[in-house]
């Protein structure tokens, strides 16, 4: 496990082994939280949420509840033989 120190100006440097083997550079986002324990997580956030669905064509239709678990009930019983 490395330790890393908090700046004067509230920042942590990631050494450059840990971020190598990320695969992060000058620029990359990171994903903060607090785990149970009190830990604190950092996860490389490839994307953001938005740029998931930029592209993607609008909803025409929208499902209730009951609507898909019909559908996925159905789908189940057609796959069994």
């Amino acid at each position: 496990m490395t330790t890393v120190s908090l700046s004067s100006k509230d920042q942590l440097t990631i050494p450059r082994n840990l971020l190598d083997q990320l695969g992060l550079t000058a620029g990359s986002r990171l994903q903060v939280s607090v785990d149970a324990q009190g830990r604190l997580m950092l996860v490389p956030a490839h994307h953001e949420p938005e740029e998931l669905f930029r592209n993607h064509p609008q909803v025409k239709r929208v499902l209730s509840l009951d609507d898909m678990e019909r559908a996925i009930a159905a789908a189940v019983a057609r796959q069994r033989p």
